[in-house]
Formats: structure tokens, sequence, C-alpha cells
């Protein structure tokens, strides 16, 4: 029984890529729809499937606003991903296939900056150019395990939110020059308004965000409360006729898990269940931060971004061995176990104190006043851009 999710997994991914071979010459030909690849342009490099999109997108606003000062494209390897690009980017897309395609990109439109939004092999294609500046983004701030990878070093740059990511790399890795390598950037994405919201009046309910994470790829970062939690969680929220749900699933929920999809579409039903009065939210991110008053998630990126609006959370516990590392988000907030899920709305009204939220919020993104992330994270681009400059320019005068 264990082997059968990874045997699904090769299946799917077997199926994949047969998909992409066949669609690659059509896809080909659709690419440039979006317009020219610029010259001299800032690169973001994608290499895995669509259904990664969500880590795309948490740069979709920032990267569009970039666009506006500077060329900025997209880059996909597989026509699956491309097609979402196309669907959900209004960016130049570079189809690339192979090292070959990567070769003649750089070359022919003078690549200035690679930007990458995720940990993953594919990425080292891409990496083997050495006059691009390479910068790692993430797609979120977090404490999880995956947040930190020795592979950061590979990178000329990581650029992160606040003090609170420069220490734990500092922390974590060794013969790492944090104060050389990272950028304090703030959350860009926080600086603009997001379309989605539901029509809810302004009854005087609670708005409650829900929004477990998925199960991980690996016992180390199963921290999703869907299966463990969820139910406990959304009875609890549902008895008090004061609260209506926002309820958003991870967008890969059940990819590994067919436990955790069961369970996801478990409490999809208990919702559906009383009508209108909640919403089961598969739409875009961004504008729950602004229309719920609270929130309940996991130890994610969900939860970091909320911790921003400085309104109350709660963090669950994970009810397996999973890494939790030592962070002052995790340290100061007391978790939701198990065992006390049915207290869940309880913790929400009590709320954590205002300065607390603040004192946090400013240790893991800085200064989040209008616009200041925004200005930051171009400020680091523009900055560390003509810096690699200069130093091709210096090399080159002196062969």
């Amino acid at each position: 029984m264990p082997r059968l999710p990874k045997v699904h997994s090769l299946t799917r991914e077997l199926k994949s890529k047969v998909a992409n071979t066949l669609t690659a010459r059509a896809f080909d030909k659709v690419a440039g729809r979006n317009g020219p690849v610029p010259d001299d342009g800032i690169a973001v490099f994608f290499g895995v499937g669509p259904e990664n999109g969500y880590q795309l997108d948490q740069w979709r606003r920032p990267l569009e606003s970039l666009a506006r000062r500077r060329g900025v494209f997209l880059i996909a390897d597989r026509a699956d991903t491309g097609r979402y690009l196309l669907e959900t980017f209004g960016l130049p897309i570079a189809f690339a296939r192979g090292s070959g395609a990567l070769e003649l990109l750089v070359a022919r439109h003078r690549v200035r900056a690679v930007l990458y939004v995720n940990q993953v092999e594919p990425n080292f294609r891409m990496m083997r150019f050495a006059e691009p500046l390479h910068i790692q983004l993430g797609h979120g701030e977090s404490d999880k395990g995956g947040s930190v990878s020795n592979q950061h070093k590979a990178y000329d740059l990581t650029f992160v939110g606040g003090e609170a990511g420069l220490v734990r790399l500092a922390e974590a890795l060794y013969d790492f020059d944090a104060d050389q390598r990272i950028r304090l950037v703030g959350r860009p994405q926080l600086d603009y308004d997001y379309p989605g919201a539901p029509a809810w009046g302004d009854d005087g309910s609670i708005r409650v965000l829900y929004a477990p994470t998925w199960e991980g790829d690996r016992p180390s970062i199963r921290y999703s409360s869907v299966l463990t939690h969820g139910r406990t969680i959304i009875e609890a929220l549902r008895a008090d006729p004061r609260v209506r749900i926002v309820y958003r699933p991870h967008p890969r929920t059940g990819w590994v898990s067919a436990e955790h999809g069961a369970a996801d579409l478990e409490l999809r039903a208990v919702l559906q269940a009383d009508g209108n009065r909640h919403l089961i939210d598969i739409g875009p991110y961004g504008w729950q931060w602004g229309f719920a008053d609270a929130c309940v998630t996991d130890v994610s990126a969900v939860a970091y971004d909320w911790l921003a609006t400085r309104k109350p959370m709660v963090i669950t516990r994970p009810a397996t061995e999973v890494y939790l590392p030592s962070s002052r988000l995790l340290d100061s907030l007391p978790l939701l176990p198990v065992e006390e899920a049915t207290d869940v709305t309880r913790r929400l009204l009590d709320g954590d104190s205002p300065a607390l939220l603040g004192t946090l919020a400013e240790h893991y993104f800085g200064d989040t006043s209008p616009g200041a992330s925004t200005r930051r994270f171009e400020e680091a681009l523009e900055e560390a851009i003509s810096q690699r400059a200069a130093e091709i320019a210096a090399r080159a005068s002196r062969s």
C-alpha cells in the first residue's frame, strides 16, 4: 500500500511528459501571443507543471508592476505550463525546451537577471549561465522546512521579507555569507488590491478564513490540518451563528494523499449543506487579507501573509512528526493541537495582543506601509543588476 502514491505520481508524470512532447510544436506557434520577448530583460524561470502555478501567481502583481519599468518575461519549458501562463499572465512567454533553447534565448536577448519562485531541480538548467544575475524569490515567507535549503548557495542573491528570513538562513546554512547574499525586500504582494471577494453584506458577522496547506510530499513537511483538525474546526466555527467561513484549501490538496483529498471533499460538503452562508474559495488569492476578520491556518505562507494584516489568527499544530523550527512567530503564538481544535472560535475571538502582532510583522516583513515593499523589491533588483553590469564591463575592459 505505501507504494501506491509513488506509482500514481510516476504514472501521472509519464502521461504529462508524453502529452507535452506531442503538443510542444503546436504551443510553440502560439507562445508569442503575449508579445515579443524583450532584450536586456528580466526573466522568471518556471520549470514545473501548471499544478504549481500558485507559486508564480504569488508574484503576478509585483511582476506586472515591474514590467512597466523594465522588460519582464516568463520562461516555460513545458507546453501545459506555457498554456497556463498565457491564460493567467499578460507578460511575454519564452518557450524554451532543453538546454540548447535556453542557451539561444540567453544569448539572443541578453538576459540581465533570472528570478526563481521555487527550489526545484530544473532551475539548475537555467543557472548554468554565468552572466545573468540569479535571484531566488521563493513564493511565500514561511518557517517551514522547505524555506531553508543548501540550494540557496547556488543563487547570486536571495530576496526575503525581513530580518526573520535573514536569521533563518544564516543560522541554518554553513559557509554562507547571509549579509552579502540576502536582501530584505518585504512582501510586495501586500501593496495591491485583489479581485474575487464575495458580495457579502455588512451584517455584523465574523468572517473567518480557514486556509489549510497541502499534505506535502514527505513526512517532514506534512503540516496540513485538513485530515486531522479540519472537520472539528469547521464544525466549531459553524456552531457560532456569528461566523461565516471562507474555506480555502491549498490547490495541491490530495495531490499526494488520497485521504487528504477525501477529507477536503468532506469539508466542502459540510459547508455546502449551509447553503450560501459560507464560501468554498478556489479562486484568486489576496482579497482574503482585507475581507476576512480572522484566520485559521497551518504552518504555511498563509500564516505569514496574514500576520501582516495584524488581525487575529490561529495556527494549527501538526499532528505528526514534522520539522518545527524555533521561530519567533511559532514560539510567540500558541499553536492549536488536535485535542483542542474545538476551542478554535474562543481562541480567535480572544485574539492576540495587537502590539505583539505588530512586532512580529515588522520582524518578518519590515516596513509594510503602502508601497514600501514594492519600492524595496524594485530598488534591490535594480541595484543588483547595475552591479552585475559593472562587473561584466570591468572584466571586458581587462581582456
